[in-house]
């Protein structure tokens, strides 16, 4: 390398350096950074590296280098996962997790080789196709892994992505990469920038469309008061929820002997909740040990159910619990009745007088955080950095109904929509029980696991834009991460509590989808029914044009 000019070191390498550009403005998009007008630009230096690629290998490298610097830097919270797992799983777990998804930026680069350059038009769309194809595939292969979609970088642009209650999130990555091909576009022509300028057209009448759209339901949208920190309803009706996060460290939550203080913590919240006078009481994913729910535990069962007489409120809460779910808490006789020894994620709806109303298991776990997939096929060792024992698919989605105890002639009944922590990531799944007829969503989360990293932020970064998909509003009560309520409008308008806030609790009156708003939107009625039309497009392109080859090679 000695006596190569910096100039010609800069040539040889500037395809490499521009990935590397890429990946850290687009890093800087997303939570904790939130630099979100980024995005816009930051795939430009990506598109331009890879014009500078001589084969598909090397456009292959180009695309996985930027797909690996950027997840690398999004998803360090797995590796920081050792405190509650061993450090070379974990270890393990993040290469594994940053090499699988960096595949899609490769694997994008090289079918962008086959896209006439000249064809500008055709480009841009092709360009955002294949893109939004891929990012929905990451969606669900290999039971899905949506982290690090492009237009999630977009949650705090309230304008821009409005119309997501059409195409859904992925309809938003597509217009910001038409945007940033169509910007590169013109970069690696400007020799003759007057007539690539004409191609512009179509990324900035989509871009213009999609803010247009959003200013123009955004003006439809009541202001928010900011004295009751909730949304001027004076006609709407409400669900007043109190949310009680508890914020206990995850560490605390899976020490037995800790059981009575988390216990104690809860329930003195709750009572402190109560002097509000909420219709409905929220505790988070898995806030409490089922044997406390059951009777098996009598001590802490007389606790709990003495909490719900004395407030007499209805309660929402997480727990795991065995087999079938009982009628009512407390109906649990060891050696008299034959429970299950499957575990299940849940959601229960409990009356003030213990009746259980309804419930919901999560449908979609974590892989290896909680089951493992195809545990049977594994090698024997496995199981000993698998610290957990591991949860079982819940089968239906159920909605949770909430009577309002209030009202004593003629108690109203919500039916309010579960999605337990990792399944809010999934919009495809978040849209069944509002197309079931949910009235409001709550996500129930324990986001604990990733204390003093971006993973809390990014998971919250997803709870507006399920809020427009399916402009239905959204509480979210975290341990551990953060608790609020979103609008319909994806707005916040409520304050943030997390762990380091001095507020404990939130009280708050959630909007319902009234009678007049039961038409759903196009994206609750067909869901991922935009990146399905992409990747169709791109199997009839790809495959015309192997036929097409084939043909010649023949001929």
């Amino acid at each position: 390398m000695e006596g190569i000019p910096t100039e010609s070191l800069l040539k040889r390498y500037q395809h490499w350096i521009f990935a590397g550009i890429s990946a850290l403005l687009l890093f800087l998009s997303f939570p904790n950074l939130n630099l979100f007008p980024f995005a816009w630009v930051a795939m430009v230096p990506f598109f331009i590296a890879l014009t500078r690629a001589t084969s598909w290998k090397s456009a292959f490298w180009i695309g996985y280098l930027t797909g690996f610097l950027f997840f690398a830097g999004l998803l360090p919270a797995i590796l920081l996962l050792y405190p509650y797992a061993n450090i070379f799983a974990t270890m393990v777990g993040y290469l594994l997790l940053v090499g699988y998804t960096a595949l899609y930026f490769a694997v994008f680069a090289v079918l962008m080789r086959f896209v006439p350059k000249r064809s500008n038009i055709l480009f841009f769309l092709s360009a955002a196709c294949i893109w939004t194809a891929l990012e929905w595939v990451r969606s669900w292969l290999i039971t899905g892994f949506p982290w690090g979609s492009i237009g999630y970088s977009q949650w705090n642009n309230l304008p821009g992505i409005q119309i997501a209650s059409l195409v859904g999130v992925h309809g938003i990555s597509f217009v910001i990469v038409v945007f940033n091909a169509g910007i590169a576009t013109l970069l690696c022509n400007r020799h003759r920038w007057r007539q690539e300028i004409r191609a512009l057209i179509l990324p900035l009448i989509l871009t213009l469309f999609c803010f247009g759209y959003g200013i123009f339901q955004l003006q439809n949208a009541d202001p928010l008061d900011k004295d009751t920190n909730a949304t001027n309803q004076t006609d709407a009706e409400t669900l007043k929820v109190a949310l009680i996060p508890g914020n206990i460290p995850q560490l605390q939550k899976w020490n037995l002997r800790q059981f009575p203080n988390i216990l104690q913590r809860y329930i003195g919240l709750t009572d402190k909740a109560s002097r509000e006078d909420p219709e409905v009481i929220v505790w988070p994913e898995t806030a409490t040990r089922s044997r406390a729910l059951t009777g098996e535990w009598p001590t802490y069962y007389r606790k709990f159910s003495q909490m719900l007489r004395d407030t007499g409120i209805p309660i929402l809460l997480g727990t795991a619990n065995t087999g079938e779910t009982d009628k009512a808490i407390g109906q649990f006789s060891i050696g008299v009745k034959k429970r299950g020894t499957e575990i299940y994620n849940r959601v229960l709806s409990i009356a003030p007088d213990g009746r259980i109303h309804g419930d919901y298991a999560k449908m979609h776990l974590v892989p290896f955080g909680e089951y493992v997939p195809l545990a049977h096929l594994l090698p024997d060792f496995i199981p000993n950095f698998i610290q957990f024992e591991p949860f079982v698919h819940g089968k239906t989605v159920n909605l949770l109904p909430v009577f309002d105890v209030k009202n004593k002639t003629a108690p109203r009944k919500i039916e309010v929509g579960a999605s337990i922590c990792f399944e809010s990531v999934f919009p495809d799944e978040f849209r069944r029980p509002v197309k079931m007829g949910a009235r409001v969503m709550g996500i129930f989360t324990n986001d604990a696991w990733f204390k003093q990293t971006a993973f809390p932020e990014l998971h919250l970064s997803m709870a507006p834009f399920r809020a427009i998909e399916n402009r239905i509003a959204v509480f979210r009560c975290a341990n551990g991460g953060f608790t609020c309520v979103v609008d319909k409008f994806g707005r916040i308008t409520t304050p943030l509590i997390t762990p380091d806030t001095t507020q404990e609790i939130l009280i708050a009156s959630v909007p319902l989808l009234s009678s007049t708003e039961q038409e759903q939107t196009l994206y609750t009625r067909y869901g991922d029914w935009f990146p399905i039309l992409c990747a169709l497009i791109c199997i009839g392109w790809f495959g015309r044009q192997i036929t097409m080859w084939a043909r010649r090679r023949h001929s």
